[in-house]
This record gives structure tokens, C-alpha cells and sequence, in this order.
């Protein structure tokens, strides 16, 4: 598959659609790396788009200085009331929320044995909802299925905590402190309610938080109570992956484990904007076709100096569920006629492909939903989220350069480590890079 889309084949819309479908339904062992576009239209919010919850959260009533400090594990230890105060609205109710049909597409790949793995930005389970296979999807930023006290890491189900979920308060572990085995997670009555009370919380303030007046509250004497009567009352944390946090080690061991076999990629529904995440296209195999399914053009890093061959091979511009549905068609050798309305022309256009990204048009069909618009304007800089890289040696966050495995997934060591490990890592085969 040539890179300036020469190899799609067809004049019309659908001739070239079928064509990439043809292309796609060949393949046995596809790697698909989504985001939270996929779950935009079963009412759960992206991130970054204009109506995405970085740009609508009232952080300030939360007390929070940004957006992103809502998963900003340093906040989350110094007061986990803003997190659990919102998150109802991305912890629905057990079915409220369904699958749609770009989570029922990938459940079909894996239906037709075309799947080799799905690795999910997304903690919302949605996959496994709509029937893939539990061993195809890695969670790279955890899931919503369980969660772990932070004091005395007693595991629990997401329906132990989803009555204090949804009332907006902050679980606390039951655990007697006199036991030594981890509390039973169950159903039942003792599964729906953790406690009724937030943690008496220091108040003490954060730089990365505004300002809030620490009031005594309810919660507080419960609190005090229920210490009193031999609960750990630890903060249970649910399993996700929070700013600050390194990845669970799954990831970078799937991916290692799926290079050989990988023989395409899907990239659906993320602007590959949070690392390590954003690697991933650049860590597979150069040589597989790379398949963008976004409303938008997404520009890759450069890898090593790399350019050109980390473009993708074709995009399908559009909402997703749109671009699937009619995909999924095209692979059946079905007909379906797709008209390319509804594009959103937001910002100028006319004679311009800036839109494009350096992406060959002839790569690129447009579906409803697309966004083809010249990159505004760039505002006033604003704090970026600090990005926190531990070393896999002795797991303390890295200052100064970064010895990264040119083989191994998001493997990284410090300058203290890197002497000796290095030279054991691998039995000294794998050779590292340097960053800073």
C-alpha cells in the first residue's frame, strides 16, 4: 500500500471505499488503538474537541486551577472530593450506557477471527460490552470494573462502590484494620454501599488546585466514628490510569508480544495527544497499512527523525459510528451508498489544504461528520499537564535525561540505573536513546 493513496483504487467515492474495504478484509491480525471518539455518541465525552470536557467542565467549581487536574493523581491524594463530585457522569449507572456501533464494529472483527488486539485509551468497558473477547482488549488507562483502596490496597468490584459513585461521595474502605486477608468483594447488600462519609482531609493547598475554604463537615464526624470502630477508611481509587501514573505493565508486554504478528492498524477516535499512547504507531512494524478513523487529520510524532512513513495510508474522515457502519457494509460486500454531507467547514477552506496535515488527498474520504478546517490561529500558551516518566528499575519519577529502549515498549530507565541495568535488560541486546 503506497503512501500518497495511489494504491486505492476507484474514481468514485464507493469504488475507493470498496477498495480500502477489500484491503482491510484481507487482513487477520489487526491492531486497533481507540480513543474516547468512539464512545461520543453513547453520551460519554471526548477530551480535547470543542465540546469536549476539558473545554465544558466548571473546574472552578470544583475547586480545581484546570481541567486536567481532575485526573491529576497528586490532586486525587490531596482531595478526592472534586474527582467523585463528577464522576457519576463518567461512571454511568450499571446500563445506562450501550455500546455503539463503532464498539459493535470491533466486535464483529473479532467475530470474522480479524482482531489481534484493541488497546483502549477509553475506561468505559464498551468493548466488552458489545462482545469482544476479554483477552483482545488492554485497557491502557484502566477500566472502571474495579477499584483499589489506596491505604490498604483492598480490591473491589465497580458495584461495591456505584451507590457512593453516583451520590457524588468519596468511597472509603471497610476493611477491618485488625484483619490481614483483603476485604471479599460480593453482591448483595454488602455491595451496595462502601460508606456514606468523605475523609477528613487536610487543608492544606495544593499548586496545582485553587484555593478552597476547608469547612468541617457531617462527613468528617462519621469519619472519626467509623475510625473508632476499627475501619481502615482508606480512599478507594478506582483502576484507572490517572496524569502522573505510570502504565500497567500489560501494555508494553501486549505490544511486544503483538509486533510480529500485527499486519494492520486502526486508529479510531483519538488525537494521539497523551503519552505513551501516542507511540504506539510509531513502535509497530513500519511496513503494516495504518488506517485513521477520526473526525480529523491526525499528525504523528516523528520517530527517530523519521517523517513521511509514519503519515497513514488512508483516512476515513467522519464520526466514527458513520464511517464504521458503512465500512463494515463495503467488507461484507454489501452495497451502501454513503453521501459526504454534513462536513463542517469551520474556518477557511477555500483554496487551502492545510486541513490535510501533509496528508496526500488522495489518501483521505470524507464522511459526515468531518472536519476539514485550516488550523486556527494558535492562543495564549497555557500550563501543560506534566508529563511524569518513572524508571522501570527503581521506579522513582525521572529528572533530567531519559534512557529509553529502542525495542521494548515504554521502557525507560534513570541515570543512576542505566549503567548496570542496561547491561542486563534483555541480557544487553537492546540498545537505548537518550532524551531529555
Amino acid at each position: 500500500l503506497r503512501m500518497d493513496g495511489s494504491s486505492i483504487q476507484g474514481e468514485t467515492f464507493e469504488d475507493k471505499l470498496a477498495s480500502i474495504a477489500c484491503l482491510l478484509a484481507n487482513k487477520k491480525n489487526i491492531v486497533v488503538l481507540a480513543g474516547a471518539g468512539i464512545s461520543v455518541s453513547c453520551g460519554i465525552p471526548d477530551f480535547r474537541s470543542t465540546t469536549g470536557l476539558y473545554n465544558t467542565l466548571n473546574y472552578q467549581e470544583l475547586a480545581l486551577a484546570s481541567p486536567e487536574d481532575l485526573f491529576d493523581i497528586e490532586t486525587f491524594r490531596e482531595d478526592p472530593r472534586p474527582f467523585y463530585k463528577f464522576a457519576h457522569q463518567l461512571w454511568p449507572a450499571q446500563g445506562s450506557i450501550q455500546p455503539g456501533a463503532s464498539h459493535k464494529f470491533l466486535a464483529w472483527l473479532d467475530q470474522q477471527k480479524m482482531l489481534l488486539r484493541i488497546y483502549t485509551q477509553n475506561i468505559d468497558t464498551l468493548e466488552q460490552s458489545a462482545g469482544v473477547r476479554s483477552d483482545k482488549v488492554v485497557y491502557a488507562h484502566g477500566s472502571l470494573l474495579g477499584a483499589t483502596c489506596m491505604k490498604c490496597k483492598a480490591k473491589y468490584l465497580a458495584s461495591d462502590i456505584a451507590a457512593d459513585v453516583q451520590s457524588g461521595t468519596v468511597p472509603l474502605c471497610k476493611r477491618s484494620r485488625n484483619k490481614k486477608t483483603k476485604l471479599s468483594s460480593g453482591s448483595g447488600s454488602t455491595a451496595k454501599k462502601t460508606s456514606t462519609m468523605a475523609p477528613p482531609l487536610e487543608p492544606r493547598m495544593s499548586l496545582r488546585r485553587a484555593s478552597a475554604k476547608r469547612v468541617p463537615s457531617q462527613s468528617d464526624m462519621n469519619f472519626e466514628v467509623s475510625m473508632k470502630q476499627g475501619l481502615c477508611c482508606g480512599v478507594i481509587k478506582p483502576n484507572v490510569t490517572f496524569f502522573g501514573e505510570k502504565l500497567g505493565n500489560d501494555v508494553g508486554r501486549s505490544l511486544e508480544k503483538d509486533y510480529e504478528s500485527a499486519d494492520a492498524l486502526i486508529v479510531m477516535g483519538t488525537s494521539l495527544s497523551v503519552a505513551p499512547m501516542s507511540k504506539v504507531v510509531g513502535f509497530l512494524p513500519p511496513d503494516i497499512p495504518r488506517f485513521l478513523i477520526n473526525r480529523n487529520i491526525v499528525r504523528l510524532p516523528k520517530v527517530s527523525g523519521e517523517d513521511d512513513e509514519h503519515l497513514f495510508h488512508v483516512c476515513l474522515l467522519g464520526n466514527c459510528d458513520d464511517v464504521v457502519k458503512t465500512l463494515e457494509q463495503k467488507m461484507k460486500g454489501k452495497d451502501s451508498q454513503t453521501e459526504s454531507t454534513n462536513i463542517d467547514h469551520k474556518g477557511s477552506v477555500a483554496n487551502s489544504e492545510a486541513w490535510l496535515r501533509n496528508q496526500p488527498k488522495e489518501s483521505v474520504l470524507l464522511f459526515p461528520g468531518a472536519v476539514v478546517c485550516e488550523p486556527q490561529e494558535p492562543e495564549p500558551a497555557e500550563p501543560q499537564q506534566k508529563v511524569v516518566v518513572y524508571c522501570d528499575e527503581c521506579e522513582n519519577e525521572i529528572e533530567g535525561k531519559i534512557f529509553c529502549c529502542g525495542t521494548c515498549f515504554d521502557y525507560d530507565l534513570c541515570g543512576a540505573c542505566y549503567p548496570n541495568t542496561s547491561l542486563t535488560h534483555a541480557d544487553g541486546k537492546h540498545d537505548f536513546v537518550v532524551e531529555s
